[in-house]
């Protein structure tokens, strides 16, 4: 998980692996250095030039980072940054393959990127969403496995089929007080045209989760808001597939080469390449790192629904945002 056990006296270091790792050729697109110089300044305190930053060797590096939760981080950190790219070269791809095998770390995201770098979106499609989060939440459903047997990938993010008790659930948010975290969810829908989870073709109630963190961490539905809630997410808890979420939402709404099975977009992708983005990234891994409780596993914000808003945000430590979308 990010910068969960690295600290800023390993910036350095994780710097110069993932210089070694993805800067092959140099670099494939300059948001990745930009990205990276903004990430570890912001969440590390480390400022470098990342075109002159001189690579380390593997060797070298697994001698003076030994302990294996803290090279997960640098593996995840290089995969965050292959997933900036429209194209990922396989020489790329080979080398966080390599490194990650040497330092001895199983990370799901290497199966997804050797799958984008080889064009196999298919294949992709099925390493991310079998393997972030939702998934997980999906499977806390006995009916789930039969779904997902029956209709794939869909099965893991849309409602397949029609549950009037569930819509009607979502459905009684808006009798809860004003300012509440329910009303503030109910609102959300109601104002961005979403049907709740129960409809089918709406998204399910294990995917209905990350948005009451859109509400909780005040993030819009834009493709920017989404890689601000799936960093947000990924840094208040433990689960890898969280880590795979924000992964798999950075492809989808920077690199454009992971497609998603939600939505009709025409075509996704550059939406890093607003005003501030890495910055409103580099903010949001700051705010979800700052919670105090885990909003992702074993949490169920209906418990939660009629308690004001503010109160929530105070009483699990949510700090509040550095940065704001332009106007």
């Amino acid at each position: 998980m990010f910068f969960k056990h690295t600290h800023i006296a390993d910036a350095p270091l994780m710097a110069a692996a993932v210089v070694a790792a993805c800067r092959v050729n140099g670099w494939v697109n300059e948001l990745q250095p930009q990205f990276l110089s903004i990430i570890l300044k912001q969440l590390m305190q480390y400022d470098c030039d990342f075109h002159a930053l001189p690579a380390i060797s593997i060797d070298e590096f697994a001698r003076r980072m030994p302990e294996q939760e803290k090279r997960n981080e640098v593996i995840d950190l290089m995969l965050a940054v292959e997933m900036l790219c429209a194209e990922i070269p396989k020489e790329t791809s080979d080398a966080v393959t390599l490194w990650a095998s040497k330092l001895g770390i199983h990370n799901d995201g290497i199966a997804l990127l050797r799958d984008l770098a080889n064009k196999s979106i298919a294949l992709a499609q099925q390493d991310f969403y079998r393997t972030n989060y939702y998934h997980d939440k999906d499977l806390e459903d006995s009916t789930f496995p039969e779904l997902e047997n029956n209709y794939g990938l869909r099965a893991i993010m849309l409602t397949i089929e029609a549950s009037p008790e569930l819509e009607a659930r979502y459905e009684a948010l808006q009798h809860c007080p004003d300012k509440s975290l329910g009303r503030g969810f109910w609102d959300f829908y109601k104002r961005k045209g979403f049907t709740f989870p129960g409809v089918v073709g709406s998204v399910n109630h294990a995917v209905a989760h990350h948005d009451w963190i859109h509400v909780l961490a005040d993030y819009d539905s834009d493709g920017i808001g989404e890689m601000e809630v799936a960093a947000f997410s990924a840094m208040t808890t433990d689960s890898p597939g969280a880590v795979m979420a924000f992964l798999g939402v950075l492809s989808i709404f920077q690199g454009g080469l992971l497609k998603t099975v939600v939505g009709s977009a025409p075509h996704l992708g550059h939406e890093l390449e607003t005003q501030d983005g890495p910055e409103r990234i580099a903010d949001a891994l700051r705010r979800g790192k700052g919670c105090a409780i885990d909003l992702v596993m074993g949490i169920d914000f209906f418990n939660y629904a009629n308690v004001p808003l503010i109160e929530l945000q105070n009483k699990w430590s949510i700090p509040a945002k550095n940065i704001s979308p332009v106007q």
